[in-house]
């Protein structure tokens, strides 16, 4: 009978025991097609600053329906370069709050939203709490040259969740 009990114990423990259930989407491009690079007389360089012109959406998720208002989360960032000149700085920043999953009201999240330099490192970027959709974030390029070359830079920007 003892062991039954205990059994019957573990099994409740096991149906409310989790495991990190957040989940990081995004959606989008950043682009900078419609970029104006204007060199004014023979010799100078390039002097501009440019920002995305498309859009790029995170969402914070959960495999488990009772962390929609109470996990808090905070979101680091980093670049994994591809073919990148050393030299071009890339900066993001959080343009906005998105939207609380299945509720009204202003989603609670925080810090982001000034522009800071992506490193091939992991930045603290923002923090929450409760399922966001849709956060918008907005890219900037600087620091590009002439002396760079013509070539298709890439790199790859990397957001990770973790639970706080």
């Amino acid at each position: 009978m003892r062991k039954y009990i205990v059994l019957i114990v573990l099994c409740f423990f096991a149906v409310f025991a989790r495991a990190q259930g957040l989940q990081l989407s995004s959606s989008g491009m950043a682009t900078f097609n419609e970029a104006q690079l204007v060199v004014s007389e023979a010799g100078e360089d390039i002097s501009a600053i440019l920002e995305s012109n498309s859009s790029v959406f995170l969402s914070i998720y959960s495999f488990y329906f009772w962390e929609m208002h109470n996990v808090k989360w905070r979101v680091y960032v980093h670049k994994t370069d591809i073919d990148w000149g050393e030299a071009i700085n890339l900066e993001v920043k959080r343009d906005g709050k998105g939207r609380k999953f299945l509720s009204n009201g202003t989603p609670n999240i925080q810090d982001g939203n000034s522009f800071f330099r992506l490193t091939n490192n992991p930045t603290y970027f923002f923090r929450g709490k409760g399922l966001i959709l849709d956060i918008p974030l907005a890219f900037r390029l600087s620091n590009l040259s002439l002396a760079l070359g013509a070539n298709d830079f890439e790199t790859d920007v990397v957001f990770t969740i973790y639970d706080d």
